[in-house]
């Protein structure tokens, strides 16, 4: 069991880093989600607004979200760290062992979410029981209901993904490491939730060759579309989001793009 002051020096007692790392990523969610549903609110950006379909408000939305993020992922944080897991080491990373570490915290995200969002919450038998019916009763187009989910689902599909390869890597007590990805992963959540695809404003008229591969590569990447079609479809994209590799969908052929449109719903969504 390790205290704030083992885990980093430079820390005060009373402010653990998983606390911190905690912070960050409540500022990065609720300041992004806040101009997300600013933008919603005003019709900015209206031409890549490509999915406008929730009924709750952004109020009705944050109850269940803070609820989620303060009684189920801080304190899962805060345990990671006084059990040793996590948040505690050394205080920095070599440059390629953060480079290292950021790039398989991607691809451990992706496996984690796969098996937990494929296996578990998409099992017909467990869809309703687990809850995963009320985060699927949104339809992806408001930022802050990237998080409006049953606490069980929350644990299985948020805090699990981040917090297990986030062991496995040995991020030891690097605060710049922590507070970026921790404010990383909550600013992809929103955006693939929010109903915006900004890769839509990206300039490809004119463009041939090398540089129009390269602009559609860039667009491919600032996509939404993958947890939009996720959403509409339910048996499509259950790891391939916003800031994921796309592995396990790849691997095992749940790609939105290599699922054919007419395929027939998942059990659960039907």
């Amino acid at each position: 069991m390790i205290s704030a002051s083992d885990a980093s020096g430079s820390l005060p007692l009373w402010l653990p880093l998983s606390v911190l790392a905690w912070l960050a990523q409540m500022a990065a969610y609720h300041g992004v989600g806040l101009w997300l549903e600013w933008c919603d609110r005003t019709k900015k950006f209206r031409a890549c607004k490509v999915r406008d379909v929730d009924r709750l408000s952004y109020g009705a939305l944050l109850p269940r979200v803070l609820v989620n993020q303060v009684f189920v992922l801080l304190p899962a944080m805060v345990a990671a760290q006084y059990f040793g897991l996590a948040f505690v080491g050394a205080p920095h990373m070599s440059l390629w062992h953060f480079l290292a570490a950021f790039l398989l915290m991607g691809v451990g995200h992706d496996v984690v979410q796969y098996v937990a969002h494929r296996v578990i919450l998409h099992r017909p038998s467990l869809f309703r029981t687990l809850g995963h019916s009320l985060h699927h009763s949104t339809g992806a187009s408001k930022g802050v209901s990237a998080c409006y989910m049953t606490s069980a689902d929350f644990f299985l599909e948020i805090v699990l993904p981040y917090l297990i390869p986030l062991i496995l890597v040995g991020a030891g007590a690097d605060i710049s490491f922590h507070m970026i990805v921790a404010a990383l992963g909550a600013i992809g959540g929103l955006y693939e939730h929010s109903g915006y695809d900004f890769s839509l404003a990206l300039p490809r008229k004119g463009l041939t060759g090398v540089r129009l591969r390269l602009m559609n590569a860039l667009a491919a990447l600032a996509s939404s579309k993958a947890h939009g079609e996720h959403h509409c479809r339910g048996n499509v994209s259950f790891s391939d989001g916003f800031g994921s590799p796309g592995i396990c969908d790849t691997v095992f052929s749940t790609r939105w793009d290599k699922v054919g449109a007419q395929s027939e719903p998942h059990p659960a969504e039907a």
